[in-house]
């Protein structure tokens, strides 16, 4: 999901004024983030998407954050990727991401099929009908790619997954090529949606 828990270092710092927009810095640019209050815990969320997107954050990173004293303004420093593996080598040619997709209503009303983005043809090889997909920890799945409109789609398993996910637009899902097991891996996260309670005023 995305949303990044207030550390308590800042609950200290702030509390009981809270800020509603801190804001992130990472390779020259600055991007408002929006916070939010669940119960006692405080989140960084509205925002966080487009931060990642900007700077092509997927997952398996360290977020290092660096803001004084009573400060809102935040040096992010990405660390990783990290895998679970001991050598940084290694890590990288574990797990690539290929794209990412945003659910959107239009494509949930009409079971639209999932049409694969120039960048995935590197990870289609040869004549290859099948996409080997792995989803967690579970079997392996046989994704059919399927010709839309002459361009290489996948459609019943796509529709299929965002079903079995109870995926809802705003969602989005990720696609990541497995070099040590040569299938594709498929991640989704959900949209946080907030009670109106629970914002700032």
């Amino acid at each position: 999901q995305n949303i990044i828990e207030v550390p308590l270092s800042y609950h200290r710092q702030w509390r009981p004024h809270y800020a509603t927009y801190v804001l992130f810095q990472h390779n020259g640019t600055t991007h408002f983030i929006r916070l939010h209050r669940y119960g006692s815990r405080y989140f960084y969320s509205d925002g966080l998407k487009e931060f990642r997107r900007t700077h092509g954050i997927d997952d398996n990173v360290i977020l290092r954050f660096f803001g004084g004293d009573k400060n809102t303004t935040f040096e992010v420093d990405v660390i990783g990727p990290i895998f679970g593996q001991r050598r940084p080598r290694s890590v990288l040619t574990t797990r690539r991401h290929i794209f990412t997709v945003d659910v959107i209503k239009h494509m949930m009303q009409q079971s639209l099929p999932l049409v694969l983005p120039p960048t995935a043809s590197s990870f289609l090889f040869g004549s290859q009908k099948i996409i080997p997909v792995q989803r967690g920890y579970g079997k392996c799945r046989q994704w059919k790619i399927t010709m839309h409109d002459v361009v290489p789609s996948v459609a019943q398993p796509w529709s299929q997954y965002l079903s079995e996910n109870n995926l809802m637009p705003g969602d989005e899902v990720m696609f990541f090529f497995r070099f040590d097991k040569h299938v594709w891996e498929v991640v989704f996260r959900k949209e946080v949606i907030w009670d109106d309670e629970d914002l700032f005023h």
